[in-house]
């Protein structure tokens, strides 16, 4: 009769020296993205595990410019509803501005976006800090990990209260988050 240890033993996944390699490269790069981030300030957070370094994803350790880029692209996907029927052809000459023809034209076409009537600014030259805002927050979002968020929120320096982006169910947040790495991943290889 076989004991319920051994049992448990054959079911362990084998881990192959190439995935221990990529997984131990990981974790020194998220770590060292957490040290870069927080700096002298690393001692403020909470302990970190295994767990957390799992739960970065990988747009979150990208360039700081990529980061932005993808911020902007939730925001637009966050805002695309609103600005499908925008009658403001500044705004939207702004927007594209921001994103990008390609990537605003993609974002324009996806369907069964949410309508969430987000709240332009008064100031109509504050489309970069709205998008930006309203982005950051659903990736912030996308993250469960409470040390990722507060990380990806330090890295975007989110000021704004982005309420309306707040207001976002989880499940929205991480389809707009999705969304947004296949539109910045067919621009980027549209550049190259």
């Amino acid at each position: 009769m076989r004991r319920a240890a051994d049992t448990t033993l054959a079911l362990r996944p084998v881990v192959t020296p190439d995935e221990a390699r990529r997984t131990r490269a990981w974790n020194v790069r998220v770590a060292t993205w957490f040290d870069e981030v927080w700096g002298d300030e690393a001692g403020t957070l909470p302990s970190f595990t295994w767990e957390t370094l799992s739960a970065v994803p990988g747009w979150a350790v990208g360039t700081p410019a990529e980061l932005e880029r993808l911020a902007l692209l939730c925001g637009a996907l966050f805002a695309a509803p609103a600005l499908r029927v925008c009658l403001d052809a500044g705004l939207l000459i702004r927007v594209r501005a921001l994103v990008g023809a390609d990537a605003l034209e993609q974002v324009l076409a996806v369907p069964g976006l949410p309508m969430q009537a987000p709240t332009w600014p008064q100031d109509a030259r504050a489309e970069r800090d709205t998008l930006h805002a309203w982005g950051g927050t659903l990736l912030v979002a996308s993250v469960a990990d409470p040390r990722v968020q507060a990380t990806v929120h330090r890295v975007l320096d989110l000021r704004s209260t982005a309420a309306d982006a707040r207001a976002v169910p989880v499940s929205v947040a991480l389809r707009l988050v999705r969304l947004a790495l296949g539109i910045a991943g067919k621009d980027s290889e549209a550049v190259r």
